[in-house]
């Protein structure tokens, strides 16, 4: 497993201009499009989660809460129970209070090849007068956790990050 730190980015800033460059983990994007640095590839698949345990849910749409401990501790993540529903566990970034959903997990395969992301976001401004075109598109601030390759993951896990549900 070998955490990859700096990657191209096309950052894509109010439908006008896009922002080109190297950007890093650890990192706050605006609605980013990511290239791993050094990396080739004709065909790409992706699949994410989101990073999230639930106990009244026995399916392969959740992790346990044994599969989010291991990925939290593997990785580095925070995660808290549910304040709604007890047993239910999460994925948190604490870094600024519009952070307040769960991280996504993602799975990227090129050409053989496997990378996994974890990232947060979060909607830029308290109050930001929004069209409807762009609330469609979901949050515009996305927070880069990190970007392993080779990743460390168990074939359950595996499985969970492709389910399509």
């Amino acid at each position: 497993m070998k955490l990859i730190e700096n990657f191209y980015c096309i950052q894509s800033v109010n439908f006008e201009s896009d922002v080109e460059g190297i950007s890093s983990i650890k990192t706050e994007l605006i609605r980013p499009s990511i290239k791993i640095l050094d990396v080739e590839y004709s065909e790409k698949k992706i699949y994410s989660k989101r990073l999230v345990s639930k106990l009244s849910t026995a399916s392969d749409e959740y992790f346990t809460l044994d599969e989010l401990l291991f990925l939290s501790k593997t990785y580095g993540f925070e995660i808290e129970e549910n304040v709604y529903s007890k047993g239910d566990y999460h994925s948190v970034l604490k870094i600024h209070k519009l952070y307040d959903i769960p991280g996504d997990i993602t799975l990227i395969e090129l050409d053989g090849n496997e990378y996994l992301m974890i990232g947060f976001r979060r909607w830029q401004f308290d109050f930001q007068p929004r069209g409807a075109g762009e609330d469609m598109l979901g949050e515009d601030i996305t927070y880069i956790f990190g970007i392993w390759e080779c990743p460390l993951l168990t074939d359950e896990i595996v499985a969970k990050i492709k389910n399509e549900r």
